[in-house]
């Protein structure tokens, strides 16, 4: 208490010396000066060891402000009043038991929590429950280490940070399942230093409602130790525009005539599902629709009379709500049919993309009919463009208006299956969640109903269930890819009665043939900036062909390897033409660095495996 107390005074006394200097003009103080005279004007209204903006005066005002939550305003005001009524109490004299002041949080992104937090933080201070009310906010990069030891000195230095205050950790259930050992220790040291400070420390847990309230089911200190949960809920259309409209007035901007009314179509139009972004979706859009009112008034450098800066005109308001599909490839179509080889592949994606733009025009005609699965099956050995394919699919999706996005998100096992009972199926929802919008790719995914091997437990079965029910659930803005070799993908499919219904298309890759090989090494080299001097395709179509064709053949990865070892023994070649010239490199023609000859090429053919550079176009 004493230390806390030392560090409060230092920092009063450092914000009262900044506040006098600013105050002090003329020269007759400056910032080097011994003695300066401090007055009760240069005292802060309140303390905030963050050196944080100062927030409004009154935090009652700051969260009657927010945008709908009414359910969370009322708790708000329930859980001050019972902080003053435990004060009068104890000045009354009378006996107060300890409780648990810790919270948790659950809802979707953009709807208030954090700044709810800061709010309430600042209410105790006011009540003298907190010191100081300042709130520091962490997640799992500040809190999980990577190296021994590091994870619970990194939980005890935020702890240290937040006293007095808020210490607000985003999303811990994400550490708490997927990390293992160490998200465990997260927690553990976690809960001890928040048992060691039990008057002068708020805590405040955020996240999803579903994964929050399971964590809290399976781990009896959290839930002891965080017995309010707070739920908020998703802002209404008509809140989201209100928020789009106070954040423009906020920051200067008049709206025009219909602006409003645009954004409340793109509102209502949005899909309400798991993960909705609420305030920072139509923040968001305030700030692209700004951006591109930038441009349009300074695209001749000029402003005339009839253009304003500060006016946001109906055409400057993006036609989307989600991200923008602009830095989506040109056309992924004409990608995929550029790719060497694949030809079943390419007639399969001109199929998909054909049945894609049919469904509107169907629509549009009157005909009824659900939406087919878009969810498919790649089969074929490493180095085919599996993953490659399912990249450009996801981008043709989105150009569609079928994905919202067409990221690709990429999975394996690992990423899936924990070690633990509880700990596989948030796993699975947190993939799902970050592939929404695009595409998982599940890379050998008959691994999940391979078994664990042993007497061992194993969750590839629950990590497959989850993820059909998440399929289901999310089939409006998600398609998912399970990849592997053909048999074992077999067999996957037979292992769940709901599998081969969900994943009605199989999309089969053969491997390369040797010209193909060849043209995929010209295109790499040609990439990487290098040119093939006469005979290198010839010695390349000979490693090829003494490379045996087994299922473990790496196909493209084969090239990639073999590329890769062309381009280190050439590097010695060239560096070693010159001996004496420090090295050899200044004395080397430049068309002689970007030249590949036969000779660079390795003697035995390379391991077909990945290489450590990652994989390349066709990979």
């Amino acid at each position: 208490g004493n230390l806390r107390g030392a560090r409060l005074a230092d920092h009063l006394a450092a914000e009262a010396v900044a506040a006098a200097r600013d105050r002090l003009t003329g020269g007759a103080v400056g910032p080097g000066d011994d003695e300066i005279a401090l007055t009760l004007a240069d005292l802060p209204s309140r303390i905030d060891p963050t050196g944080a903006e100062t927030a409004p005066a009154d935090p009652s005002a700051e969260l009657a402000s927010c945008v709908g939550i009414e359910p969370v305003k009322r708790e708000v005001v329930a859980l001050v009043a019972e902080a003053r009524a435990e004060r009068m109490r104890r000045e009354a004299g009378m006996p107060v038991a300890a409780r648990p002041r810790h919270l948790v949080f659950t809802g979707n992104p953009g709807t208030g929590k954090t700044r709810v937090a800061r709010a309430l933080g600042r209410m105790y201070a006011d009540l003298g429950t907190l010191s100081t009310g300042a709130l520091v906010e962490t997640d799992r990069a500040d809190l999980v280490g990577e190296f021994p030891g590091e994870t619970a000195a990194n939980v005890r230095a935020a702890v240290e940070r937040a006293l007095g205050g808020v210490l607000l950790v985003r999303d811990v259930h994400v550490f708490a399942t997927a990390e293992g050992a160490r998200g465990r220790e997260a927690v553990d040291v976690l809960l001890s230093a928040v048992r060691a400070h039990p008057d002068d420390l708020l805590v405040v847990l955020t996240g999803p409602e579903a994964e929050l309230n399971g964590l809290l089911r399976s781990h009896s200190g959290l839930a002891a130790t965080f017995p309010r949960v707070v739920r908020f809920p998703d802002l209404t259309d008509e809140e989201l525009v209100e928020v789009f409209a106070r954040r423009a007035a906020e920051t200067g901007f008049a709206l025009a005539d219909g602006v409003l009314a645009k954004v409340g179509r793109l509102v209502r139009a949005a899909p309400r599902e798991r993960g909705f972004g609420n305030a920072r979706l139509v923040v968001d859009l305030l700030d692209r629709a700004v951006a591109l009112q930038g441009r349009r008034v300074l695209a001749d450098g000029v402003v005339d009379e009839t253009e304003s800066l500060d006016e946001i005109l109906l055409a400057d308001v993006p036609d989307s709500l989600g991200p923008t599909r602009d830095a989506l490839p040109g056309d992924p179509v004409a990608a995929i049919q550029s790719l060497v080889g694949l030809e079943p592949v390419k007639e399969e994606v001109q199929a998909l993309a054909a049945e894609a733009r049919a469904e509107p025009m169907r629509r549009d005609a009157g005909m009824a009919g659900n939406a087919p699965a878009r969810h498919m099956v790649f089969t074929g050995n490493p180095g085919t463009a599996k993953t490659t394919v399912a990249r450009l699919i996801a981008a043709v999706y989105a150009r569609l208006g079928l994905l919202s996005s067409g990221h690709l998100v990429e999975v394996t096992r690992a990423d899936l299956v924990a070690e633990y009972v509880g700990q596989t199926s948030p796993r699975v929802r947190a993939a799902v969640e970050r592939a929404l919008g695009g595409v998982l790719f599940v890379d050998e995914a008959y691994t999940l109903a391979a078994g664990g091997g042993g007497d061992r437990q194993d969750f590839g079965p629950e990590a497959v269930a989850e993820l059909l029910r998440l399929m289901e659930e999310h089939r409006a803005d998600l398609v998912v890819i399970v990849a592997g070799y053909a048999e074992p993908m077999e067999r996957f499919l037979s292992s769940n009665p709901g599998l081969r219904d969900r994943f009605p298309r199989v999309l089969r890759f053969p491997d390369y043939s040797d010209d193909e090989l060849v043209a995929i090494f010209e295109s790499m080299a040609g990439a990487a900036g290098f040119q093939l001097a006469g005979g290198v395709a010839e010695a390349v179509r000979r490693r090829i062909a003494a490379q045996p064709r087994g299922r473990e053949f790496g196909n493209a990865r084969f090239v990639r390897n073999l590329l890769d070892a062309a381009i280190a023994r050439q590097a010695q070649r060239i560096t070693g033409v010159a001996p004496g010239s420090g090295g050899g490199a200044e004395a080397v023609e430049s068309t002689e660095v970007t030249l590949l000859r036969p000779e660079d090429l390795p003697d035995a053919p390379p391991e077909g495996g990945r290489t450590e550079k990652g994989p390349g176009h066709y990979l």
